[in-house]
């Protein structure tokens, strides 16, 4: 079913073949580049494991005879899940059959049963179940309503899934499925492959039990239902994380007995049949990703995500979305031959709980992981952090403790810094714990060496500001003394600058005004744009709906018109009918007249002609009826492929259209970036040119001074409100813009669903054509057989004429010839005397040789009995002989044996010979390779056997029939195989 890669060397050796043959598809994300390997693990813990699983997997591949594949109790809630590949010629089914072991009489409620394609490709057949477990998931409330209910009185069997009944396996075909069932008292439930048509109840009782295969995946097991939980809430703000589930570490496989083995221990390796809950909570102050990454192999199946925002104003909502790895997108599996391969599962917000529902695919690999990867790190245009773990009691090298998760700068990724908090390959066999020490010494040490630059530096620029405060307290100095004669050019200078910040100020408030304008307008247009836009689009979806309705309608009349046609071909058919039966009253009634013998040979003909046009009309009604049934069966599976086509592309297309939205909302931040740290920089540069101009003006007065100060702070004021003004004006502008991108998503979702609807009216059209075209030949057909049935009428009709003709000529020959054969009559009848002395000789000789074959016959079935007994008892000798040799090396033949205590001994007749009892019988083994890839089995020789003596005349022995005789009587009564 898998081949389940524990060891993590394989994992590492398949990156290393992926690394080597550049396997790249099937990703939506480089993981080698974003430090796939050194993500932080996130451990799932087991909240809780319920219900009963009874697992039928080994033998997987049946053959070359088919029996029971597996057996099992379930008390109360239990699922059965069956997964099996016919290697058979002929087509088999799966059979179900629950059995009541109590004195009680038991009630079943059957839940939901679900079935896959069967079909030779494996992955198609898992990945069918897996979205139908999904799509139709299992109702847990307490007024849950089941599908059906049974009663099974004491000692019953009872058939479940009759559907199963109905569905052919074909050779090399895989078919699995699973049903949820609900029992008031233990249940016996017994899983086989029989043939097409077979009574599986009758079967159930004798059916042989198949051995179990190495990878011995089949048994009654607890944890159906098994709920997990991530106890740590993944971190944005720390780097990437991964969860791993079915590695039989965190995520252990459950374990089970196999009751046909006499509940030999069994482990469900993969945890196969079990349906999860995990949920992941999340925190930190960024998006994340996402992404499902098959470990163990190829993966194809299907997940749901259920995400409750906990933050923002979708507080309380929830968003479920389901995935689909495999089939629609294109491959058939997701990570064959790597363990880099991943597909995106959405986008969330940090403090989302999200909740991850699935059943491990059939056919499928695990482990598996779900890697949950922040925006800024899955971006390849921001600068990105991987967390360390570093332990707390871990000092730099100034002797600063340092904190746990310390955020280590990577850089912008397919850059010159590619290469900075990458990890040294040659490293890989360190431990993760050592690998994160000492990347975190390495980094304190970097961090430390950095803040001592940075202290030297702060140091030599205090001393240069010290020496720049000496000098300006120099010039002030030498500014003060010359302040007289500088006194009238100062107040010029004064009114000069107060004119040009005037005039500045104008302008600002003039080009505030001119921006502010421009936004509106920009605004204005873009709201007339989207009301335009929408306009056409409720336009182009009324166009739509009215092209709709009107071939809806032409639909409806094509419909009308070929009922009407049908009506009336069926009252010709009628008509024609009763025209048939009057010509052949007539002809019935003409024949009378003419002839007793031959009315009532015409009469017998005519009731033959008419039943066997009945017999032709109702077969064709029935084969049209089925001919419907398959077109309109098809007519729903192209719906629903057409539906799910639909449904991907929508979701394509809003991926993409997110996508498309986040990069102009990221480009804009980008953009208003730089422009406030223009900004920024030019009013930094503008305090520093007016520090230096109030050190120089240090000796104007204190009223001068506040003057100054006054006039700064309104300038400060004014600058903040043109600030507020330009940021409420991005802000506006910003909202205009996604208004815009909203109203365009939406017209290209209508858009996307006019062509659909557009394109699904043509098909129904040319549907419609089809079956116009259809109905025409067919009316063509019964025409033509109408028109040869009338001309082989008419031929019946001349002949029978001409028989009568004949009939009449010969009835006046043999009045001619009666009187010459009267003088023969009375030695006829005495000719007719002898014949019948003879004729009653004979009949007695043949009432003995009937007596004497009905002799024969009873003996030949008393010495069929007698084999069929000595079948059994040789099969009960071999079965015992077969657990005494176990009991040699291994547990004692109380402990293997199967039989029920209550199991009545067996008689061996007399008839048989002792070597007809220990001849052994070739038994069904099971390989779980492939045909192709098994090793020929060694053939066993037969015994001989001693044929039973019959005398000459076919008559066994006196003895031989009491024998027979006394073994009818005490017929034994064997145990079914299996229990």
């Amino acid at each position: 079913m898998f081949s389940y890669k524990s060891k993590y060397c394989v994992a590492t050796a398949m990156a290393a073949m992926a690394a080597l043959t550049g396997h790249v598809e099937a990703r939506d994300i480089d993981l080698q580049s974003i430090g796939y390997f050194q993500f932080s693990p996130l451990p799932p813990s087991l909240s809780s494991q319920t219900d009963t699983l009874l697992l039928s997997d080994s033998p997987e591949y049946v053959g070359p005879v088919g029996g029971t594949l597996s057996a099992g109790t379930i008390n109360g809630n239990g699922r059965i899940y069956f997964y099996h590949v016919n290697e058979m010629d002929q087509p088999h089914k799966i059979a179900i059959v629950l059995e009541n072991q109590t004195a009680y009489p038991n009630t079943v409620h059957v839940m939901r049963q679900l079935k896959s394609v069967a079909t030779p490709d494996y992955f198609a057949a898992g990945r069918d179940l897996s979205r139908k477990d999904l799509e139709h998931p299992l109702d847990e409330s307490p007024n849950a309503r089941p599908l059906y209910s049974l009663s099974i009185p004491p000692q019953g069997r009872q058939l479940i899934f009759s559907d199963l009944e109905n569905t052919p396996v074909y050779q090399d075909a895989l078919f699995t499925g699973i049903v949820d069932i609900k029992t008031e008292a233990p249940i016996f439930a017994r899983i086989m492959m029989l043939p097409m048509g077979m009574d599986a109840i009758d079967a159930s009782h004798w059916a042989k039990n198949l051995p179990i295969d190495e990878i011995q995946l089949r048994g009654t097991y607890t944890g159906a239902k098994r709920n997990m939980e991530v106890t740590t809430p993944f971190d944005t703000t720390l780097g990437g994380a991964f969860v791993e589930i079915g590695n039989d570490k965190e995520d252990a496989f459950i374990n089970g007995v196999d009751e046909m083995q006499n509940k030999a221990f069994v482990r469900d390796r993969g945890n196969y049949g079990v349906s999860y809950t995990l949920k992941i909570p999340t925190k930190g102050n960024e998006p994340f990703r996402l992404y499902f990454n098959p470990l163990g192999g190829p993966y194809s199946g299907s997940f749901t995500v259920k995400a409750l925002h906990q933050q923002g104003a979708r507080r309380g909502q929830t968003d479920t979305r389901t995935y689909y790895i495999g089939g629609a997108d294109g491959i058939t599996a997701l990570g064959d031959g790597t363990i880099l391969d991943s597909r995106l599962m959405g986008n969330y917000n940090a403090g989302d709980l999200l909740t991850l529902n699935f059943m491990p695919a059939g056919a499928s690999n695990l482990p598996i992981r779900f890697l949950l990867i922040p925006e800024s790190l899955a971006n390849p245009q921001k600068h990105q952090t991987i967390a360390v773990n570093v332990p707390k009691d871990v000092t730099d090298t100034l002797g600063h403790p340092t904190q746990s998760g310390t955020q280590i700068p990577v850089g912008p990724i397919n850059g010159k810094d590619t290469n900075k908090g990458t990890v040294d390959s040659s490293k890989s066999a360190m431990t993760p714990s050592k690998q994160a020490e000492t990347i975190a010494h390495e980094e304190t040490k970097k961090l430390s060496n950095k803040a001592v630059a940075d202290a030297k530096k702060e140091g030599q620029l205090k001393k240069a500001k010290d020496a720049e405060e000496v000098l300006a307290r120099k010039k002030a100095e030498e500014a003060r003394v010359a302040a007289e004669k500088a006194e009238l050019a100062r107040k010029a200078a004064e009114a000069k600058h107060a004119e040009v910040e005037r005039k500045l100020a104008e302008k600002a408030e003039a080009d505030r005004k001119a921006a502010e304008l421009k936004a509106a307008q920009e605004a204005q247009a873009a709201k007339e744009k989207a009301a335009l836009e929408a306009k056409k689009a409720e336009e182009m979806r009324q166009t739509e709906e009215a092209k709709r309705l009107d071939a809806e309608r032409k639909a409806e009349l094509d419909r009308k018109v070929a009922e009407a046609r049908k009506a009336e071909e069926e009252r010709r058919i009628g008509a024609a009918r009763i025209e048939a039966a009057r010509k052949a009253e007539e002809a019935r009634q003409a024949a009378e007249a003419k002839a007793r013998f031959e009315a009532q040979r015409a009469a017998e003909k005519a009731a033959l002609e008419a039943k066997k046009a009945e017999e032709e009309r109702l077969a064709a009604e029935e084969k049209a009826r089925l001919e419907a049934q398959r077109k309109a069966e098809q007519e729903a599976l192209e719906a629903r492929r057409a539906e799910e086509a639909r449904k991907a592309a929508e979701a394509k297309a809003a991926l993409e259209a997110q996508r498309a939205a986040e990069k102009a909302a990221l480009e804009a931040k980008r953009q208003e970036d730089a422009r406030k740290a223009a900004e920024a920089k030019a009013a930094l540069e503008a305090q520093r040119i007016e520090a230096a101009r109030k050190a120089e003006e240090a000796r104007r007065a204190e009223e001068a001074r506040k003057a100054e100060e006054a006039r700064i702070e309104e300038a400060r004021k004014a600058e903040e409100a043109r600030v507020a003004a330009e940021a409420k004006r991005a802000e506006e502008a910003r909202k205009a813009e996604e208004v815009r991108i909203e109203a365009a998503r939406k017209a290209e979702e209508a858009r996307v669903a006019a062509e659909a609807k557009h394109q699904e009216e043509l098909r129904k059209a040319e549907e419609a054509r089809r079956i116009e075209e259809a109905n025409r030949a067919e009316e063509a057909r019964k025409a033509e057989e109408a028109r040869v049935a009338a001309e082989a009428r008419k031929a019946e009709q001349a002949r029978l004429a001409a028989e009568r003709a004949e009939a009449e000529r010969q009835a006046a020959e043999a009045k001619r010839i009666a009187e010459e054969r009267y003088q023969a009559h009375l030695e006829a009848e005495r000719k007719a005397e002898e014949a019948r002395q003879q004729a009653l000789a004979q009949s007695e000789v043949e009432r003995k040789a009937k007596e004497r074959a009905e002799a024969i016959q009873r003996v030949k079935e008393q010495q069929e009995n007698a084999r069929r007994r000595a079948e059994l008892a040789r099969q009960q000798i071999e079965a015992e002989r077969k657990a005494e040799q176990a009991a040699k090396t291994g547990p004692s033949f109380s402990e293997l044996d199967d039989v029920h205590e209550d199991t009545p001994s067996v008689t061996i007749p007399n008839a048989v010979s002792i070597d007809e009892l220990t001849k052994p019988r070739p038994t069904a083994s099971q390989n779980t390779r492939r045909r192709n890839q098994r090793q020929p089995q060694q053939n066993q020789q037969p015994a001989q056997q001693n044929p039973m003596i019959y005398d000459q005349q076919g008559q066994v022995p006196p003895d031989s029939q009491q024998g027979q005789q006394s073994d009818d009587q005490n017929s034994p009564k064997l145990n079914p195989m299996g229990r």
